[in-house]
């Protein structure tokens, strides 16, 4: 029983990540040509990554110049983006043994991409087998599985090849395995999630406050954190100043739609607001995930970000709404509406504006929803916490 509970999930995700490959070569293929680079964010820790082999800063000019080329095509700097590695180098032990293999990275962009496909849609999966006994399942559960593919965020995370999907659903998988027991894996996925802390950080530190007694996952997030850390280290030296420099720049380099100085104006303080309340009330309440998700939503609001791709990180606070609206206590269609259209806004605000607005119309939605969004689902997770009170666990 216990071998069929793994296998079958395995089975489920190796289909969708063949699936996936497919897909992700024919995007690639028609955005051939186009301004849009498939699996763009990829290329800098690609890149990285094999300077970091060859005993170079990732974090250099040198290198920079080599990430341009491969995405501008010229080592002068452009007009767009100064896209860096800006990550810590972490990233790069994951990405070596692709890279001493050869790839090229047009081929890992395609893979990487159909991994994020492949295990965002595993985990829809497993979620909505929690609904399967729903009365009215035979639309919702469909329903919820699209909406999932095409979530507006998440769908630009496996355009882009970008990493915040993925550090989102491990400190997920991290949560699942303390709440179950597992605090080997949780240690495993959580140093994994931070990969990218500008989106973990606060969320993974409360897990381990929260779960400070499981000492074999705290124990375990330290040695699996020095093996992501240590070849890079060995191979370039003492990286952080120059890490720290790079991030510091972040915000300069690169067109960004939220920034920590947001965090001064009226929804900047109404989203900072927000975040705290609910991770009191998560905490008085003892709903381990409301506190969780309320702890992503806080560290978001701190960190700067330039297109949509992060709002992945509130996917904790939309599986809370999920559990809340579509459940067989549940009767009220009205909420199940609202959490699809809460679903479905990015897509809906983003058509609303490039109808509205004839010039960099994306730039300004980016904007627009890192306004709004992420209020919108604090104030509906706030509204239930209240309106549906559960004693559930998260």
């Amino acid at each position: 029983m216990k071998a069929s509970k793994f296998f079958i999930p395995i089975i489920i995700f190796l289909i969708l990540f063949l699936a996936g490959a497919f897909m992700m070569l024919y995007l690639q293929a028609r955005l051939r040509g186009t301004t849009m680079i498939f699996g763009v964010d990829l290329y800098p820790r690609w890149v990285g990554t094999r300077a970091i082999l060859s005993r170079e800063s990732p974090y250099s000019q040198a290198t920079r110049q080599q990430i341009w080329l491969q995405i501008y095509g010229s080592t002068d700097t452009p007009n767009g983006n100064l896209f860096g590695f800006y990550y810590p180098p972490a990233i790069a032990t994951l990405l070596m043994p692709f890279v001493l293999l050869g790839l090229p990275g047009k081929l890992a962009a395609v893979l990487w991409c159909a991994f994020l496909f492949a295990i965002l849609s595993t985990s829809l999966i497993l979620w909505i087998i929690k609904f399967r006994n729903q009365s009215n399942g035979i639309i919702i559960l469909p329903a919820l599985l699209v909406s999932g593919w095409l979530f507006r965020p998440a769908f630009s995370n496996y355009l882009l090849g970008q990493f915040a999907l993925f550090s989102t659903l491990t400190a997920i998988a991290a949560w699942l395995s303390l709440e179950n027991d597992k605090p080997i894996w949780a240690g495993i996925f959580a140093s994994l999630s931070l990969i990218k802390p500008s989106l973990t950080i606060i969320p993974i530190g409360f897990l381990f406050i929260r779960y400070w007694r499981k000492r074999k996952g705290i124990l375990t997030l330290i040695a699996s954190s020095l093996i992501l850390y240590l070849p890079p280290t060995i191979l370039i030296g003492w990286w952080l100043p120059d890490f720290l420099k790079d991030i510091s720049n972040y915000a300069l380099e690169n067109r960004v739609a939220w920034s920590i100085i947001d965090l001064v104006t009226v929804p900047g303080l109404l989203w900072g607001l927000a975040s705290i309340l609910l991770v009191g009330l998560g905490i008085y309440k003892k709903n381990t995930l409301l506190t969780f998700g309320a702890a992503f939503a806080l560290n978001a609001a701190i960190a700067p970000h330039s297109a949509d791709y992060d709002l992945v990180a509130f996917i904790p606070l939309l599986i809370y709404l999920g559990n809340r609206c579509i459940s067989t206590e549940n009767k009220r269609n009205l909420l199940i509406s609202l959490f699809f259209l809460l679903l479905w806004f990015p897509w809906l605000s983003l058509i609303v504006v490039i109808q509205s607005i004839e010039t960099h119309a994306v730039e300004v939605w980016y904007r627009f929803i890192w306004l709004t969004y992420p209020l919108i689902i604090l104030l509906a997770s706030f509204i239930l916490s209240l309106y549906q009170p559960m004693k559930d666990q998260g």
